[in-house]
């Protein structure tokens, strides 16, 4: 009976460090950003332009910062190589410290898709907030990562928040989107789509459009040379 008892309060331990350790890992591995503008303008043939302006926050620091797990002098080296981290790449125009991971941002970058398979994601290559990528088929997509969904109680558990806009311009035919508002653009042609974030728990956004086939050759339009996308 003791020995039965004993096994069933080790499991839940384990379940428990579990849970912990699952947090713990997507902390160390993300950015959350908050009070923003982000603006994604797409063309069918292949164009893509990315604009944030708003705050990022480094989870890992600012939840060792909350919790007390590091000292201030640690904290601030930690700021500063995070922050000069963000600046080796030059989409970053503008990184500001704010305290404790937090950084006020103006993000600019531009390119295009040459073929299938391609993607850019913000805010960096390894860590991605949103991503927009090209298929096999010719759909173009846009989606969240969906992290602060699954996670908000750890994330508002440590003080963090997550509230802004997001909005994409595209002149696509759309096959798919969650979007909260829809309307024409200034740019004739082209739509627009919002989404407004209030908090972790809105869905994340998803975006699908099939990019252009140009008429002449019935190959796609956006065939060639690819600019500013990962790898």
């Amino acid at each position: 009976m003791e020995t039965g008892r004993l096994v069933r309060t080790l499991g839940r331990y384990a379940r428990a460090a579990a849970t912990v350790g699952i947090a713990l890992a997507l902390l160390a591995s993300c950015y959350i950003p908050d009070r923003y503008e982000a603006e994604i303008r797409l063309t069918k043939d292949g164009g893509y332009g990315v604009t944030f302006l708003g705050q990022l926050t480094y989870a890992p620091l600012f939840g060792q910062i909350a919790r007390g797990e590091i000292d201030p002098e640690k904290a601030a080296a930690n700021d500063k190589m995070i922050q000069d981290q963000l600046k080796r790449d030059t989409a970053f125009k503008e990184v500001t410290p704010l305290g404790k991971g937090r950084y006020q941002i103006k993000f600019e970058r531009e390119g295009r898709f040459g073929g299938a398979m391609q993607m850019v994601n913000f805010a960096t290559r390894n860590q991605a907030i949103f991503r927009i990528r090209t298929t096999e088929d010719g759909l173009i997509q846009v989606n969240g990562s969906g992290q602060g969904q699954l996670y908000a109680d750890r994330f508002e558990e440590i003080g963090l928040s997550s509230q802004g806009l997001l909005r994409i311009v595209t002149d696509v035919e759309v096959l798919e989107h969650n979007a909260t508002f829809v309307r024409a653009s200034r740019t004739p042609g082209f739509t627009q789509y919002d989404w407004r974030i209030r908090g972790f728990r809105d869905p994340p956004p998803k975006f699908i459009g099939r990019l252009a086939i140009d008429p002449r050759t019935g190959v796609p339009a956006y065939r060639g040379g690819a600019v500013n996308v990962d790898k």
